[in-house]
């Protein structure tokens, strides 16, 4: 999730004035349940990564040597492999992620700039030919001295700096926590349209990535508190310095997020922890509630949350929440509004995400709507679960449906559908009113075509069936179509605007 409209937020407030009123006698109970699914390594073509890195506070950034195995599974010789390095999309002013409007809220202390510097790149142990490339340099472009034939790995050696911007966007730090996201060479996909390319774009989620297996090393100062993807098997002290062995499997990717102010509640929800990390302990208890009922109810809704832990980090985050794997980012923020509403809401939807995005991905450049209208949804169903389908159909009408309507009053929809690339929109606003709201829209009217029973089916199969993959519009398509008799088709065409 990455939204930031002012009507949205305006939209977020204004309901959650009605919701605090209404008498909520309700209680959660954490059941110790037993998984059956668990992360386990599927095959051997998954990408390795080891990285061993440091957080240098004194100039905020990250020391790194990083090993990647690669296995082309493509199918075809590849004469070249490519990497993302989106820290270099912090590198200017004029190319920064953010949208002109947000810049003040991005960089309330000034532009300051973030990339990445590599040091040096080997095969194996000898140096490797590369270049740098693409928009704002963030490609990492990579040719063996001889192609890469199906089947084949490789094993690339990179030792890299990366500098932290002082921005309180995904990847940088403000006043209480150091975000570092999206921050070491990342392995593009390479799907049946060859290598996918895209750039940091400033409005969406444009990423795009396989799971993978990660082993990091991170040495961080004593002082600070981490909070991070995967599992800490070892933590040693040394010279002032913790070192974390950590290791996360079949992950889309690696995040930690630092702070000298957490305070960390956490609680055990059948084999998963749920770790809530407050700042200055505001409402740390209420998002670790939000965190354990999300859980449990996606849990029932759609299959079991295959990892050991799940963590919901308050953070220097203006732009309301980010999910990442077995990490949701809530902006502090929410945590500081008088009304509970904002928090929960916002929790759980970027909860929904560890499901739609995080273990069945999709391409969140080309097809955001697919992880985005489903977690939008998803959020609705946590309410309908949590406190019945009147607060459903409340949350639905003066949330989801007011902000495409108010939209539209403005802004009059030119009739495209639903599926468009992130390069298609003007704006988060219409990004966020489209994607998110008229995409929830469509997956309620698809609901109420097929039926409670068969939706509920088909979403279980769709999760089954493309968990630790990547998913397509057409992929979801079928799995409705299959499950259903109706003639749902011309849903799909009315509300993507194609033909299915």
């Amino acid at each position: 999730m990455r939204v930031n409209s002012r009507k949205f937020k305006l939209a977020i407030i204004m309901f959650s004035v009605f919701f605090v009123t209404i008498s909520l006698q309700y209680m959660w109970d954490i059941r110790q349940d037993t998984r059956v699914l668990s992360p386990q390594g599927e095959g051997e073509s998954l990408s390795q990564y080891q990285i061993n890195m440091e957080f240098i506070e004194e100039d905020m950034s990250i020391k790194a040597n990083q090993t990647t195995v690669y296995t082309n599974d493509t199918g075809k010789a590849l004469e070249n492999i490519y990497l993302h390095l989106y820290p270099n999309a912090f590198r200017s002013k004029e190319a920064v992620p953010f949208e002109k409007k947000e810049m003040e809220r991005a960089y309330p202390n000034g532009f300051n700039p973030g990339y990445i510097e590599i040091n040096s790149i080997k095969e194996g142990k000898k140096p490797i030919h590369h270049k740098i490339m693409g928009e704002s340099n963030t490609i990492l472009r990579v040719t063996p001295a001889r192609p890469l034939q199906p089947g084949e790995k490789i094993q690339l050696a990179i030792d890299f700096k990366v500098t932290l911007p002082n921005t309180i966007g995904r990847m940088g730090y403000g006043e209480n926590t150091v975000n570092i996201t999206n921050w070491f060479p990342i392995v593009a996909v390479y799907d049946d349209g060859g290598w996918n390319l895209d750039p940091y774009y400033a409005i969406g989620d444009p990423f795009y990535s396989e799971v993978a297996q990660y082993k990091v090393t991170a040495t961080i100062p004593t002082e600070y508190v981490m909070a991070s993807t995967g599992d800490v098997i070892e933590v040693n002290e040394k010279n002032n310095k913790n070192i974390y062995k950590i290791e996360g499997n079949l992950v889309r990717n690696f995040v930690m997020i630092l702070s000298k102010e957490f305070q960390v509640r956490e609680a055990v929800l059948g084999d998963t922890k749920v770790i809530s990390y407050a700042i200055g302990d505001i409402k740390g208890e209420k998002a670790l509630q939000y965190g354990l009922d999300s859980l449990k109810i996606f849990n029932n809704l759609f299959g079991e949350y295959p990892y050991n832990q799940l963590s919901i980090v308050a953070t220097d985050f203006f732009v309301g929440g980010m999910e990442y794997p077995n990490v949701v980012m809530i902006s502090q923020d929410l945590y500081e509004m008088k009304e509970d509403f904002p928090l929960e809401y916002v929790i759980a939807h970027e909860v929904a995400h560890q499901w739609w995005y995080g273990i069945v991905g999709n391409n969140e450049v080309k097809e955001p709507w697919l992880d985005e209208a489903l977690t939008e949804y998803s959020t609705l169903m946590y309410f309908e679960k949590k406190y019945g389908p009147h607060i459903k159909e409340q949350v639905f009408e003066k949330m989801i449906k007011a902000q495409y309507e108010n939209y539209i009053d403005l802004e009059p929809d030119k009739g495209e559908g639903i599926l468009r690339s992130l390069r298609e929109f003007d704006s988060s606003w219409e990004y966020s009113s489209i994607v998110y709201s008229k995409g929830a829209m469509f997956i309620e009217k698809l609901r109420e075509e097929m039926g409670d029973e068969t939706f509920s089916k088909v979403i279980r199969e769709y999760f089954e069936t493309f968990k630790f993959k990547n998913a397509t519009t057409e992929d979801f398509y079928k799995i409705c179509e299959k499950n259903t008799e109706k003639d749902i088709r011309h849903l799909f065409n009315q509300w993507l605007n194609v033909e299915m």
